[in-house]
């Protein structure tokens, strides 16, 4: 009996070992898209913690689910994925800490929606050509979005609303290292913040969009401190209705706390505040062809040189 009982013991510490590896390698995966392979489907047999790593040109509109936790989506710098629906994102994200890196991402609605108090870091894609906004940030969820061009989509390229949060081109709080991301000729503007939502904006190229550079309105907030806010198509920076901004502290040097700059002057004004709105912080070098700044009624201009 007592044999018996050792030999059933190894062996069922020997599976258990087995079925841990076994475990531990089903936490990645590889997909190759094709017409009966789509990241919808492989999404469902993710694991938390897991990696779905992806390559070729996946035709679909991906919604990850609430239920969805803690899991990669890896383009690798080579996968594609174009949403066919231009009713819906490409990207629906509902779940909490999920990752988008590494993917060329096309049509849909927005490319990447976060919403449903989804939560997201978004690092390392090419967002463009979309039927309306790049990224959309919604509905009390939040996004780290890093190290992305986001481009040439039909309206903004970065919105952030509805009580929602985002960090874009910082990582992490108090990380001394930018994660620029560049944000360029989209249809409307580059960033907007809106509707009692927040955002941290640091060291990203924010230029030759066709209205603003970055909007805070609707009673909403931003840090926005070491970028280059040039060239877009009316003001670098609009404040309207009630919101407050910061463009870097008036005494640091961390990178949080350096002013904007426009290599190339916006089209009108560096800064205008209509409406009610505080801008606070540094100047710097933030201008446009009708000068730095323009406050309005109900207005407060705290900022400093």
């Amino acid at each position: 009996m007592e044999k018996k009982q050792k030999i059933s013991m190894f062996l069922s510490a020997t599976l258990g070992s087995f079925l841990m590896v076994a475990t531990s390698g089903a936490a990645s995966s590889q997909l190759t898209c094709g017409d009966q392979r789509t990241i919808g489907d492989a999404l469902r047999r993710l694991r938390p913690g897991g990696t779905l790593f992806v390559s070729g040109t996946c035709n679909e509109n991906v919604v990850i689910e609430e239920q969805v936790q803690n899991v990669t989506f890896d383009g690798q710098g080579v996968a594609t994925v174009s949403g066919p629906d231009t009713t819906a994102p490409t990207f629906s994200i509902r779940g909490r800490g999920i990752t988008i890196k590494g993917f060329t991402i096309t049509g849909g609605d927005s490319g990447i929606t976060v919403t449903r108090s989804g939560n997201a870091i978004i690092d390392g894609n090419i967002i463009q050509t979309t039927g309306d906004n790049g990224i959309t940030v919604t509905d009390h969820s939040s996004a780290r979005v890093v190290n992305n061009t986001i481009q040439n989509n039909a309206s903004n390229g970065v919105v952030v609303s509805q009580n929602s949060s985002a960090r874009i081109g910082i990582l992490i709080p108090d990380d001394p290292v930018a994660s620029p991301n560049t944000i360029q000729g989209n249809g409307d503007s580059g960033v907007v913040v809106t509707r009692s939502s927040s955002a941290v904006i640091i060291g990203n190229r924010i230029n030759n969009n066709v209205v603003d550079g970055v909007i805070a309105v609707r009673g909403s907030q931003a840090d926005i401190a070491s970028n280059d806010i040039s060239g877009n198509g009316r003001h670098g920076i609009f404040i309207n209705l009630n919101s407050v901004v910061n463009l870097g502290n008036d005494t640091g040097s961390g990178i949080e706390d350096l002013p904007n700059t426009s290599t190339v002057n916006n089209a009108s004004f560096g800064l205008l505040c209509v409406t009610g709105g505080v801008a606070d912080g540094r100047l710097g070098g933030l201008n446009g062809n009708n000068g730095p700044t323009s406050f309005g009624i109900g207005c407060i201009n705290s900022l400093s040189p």
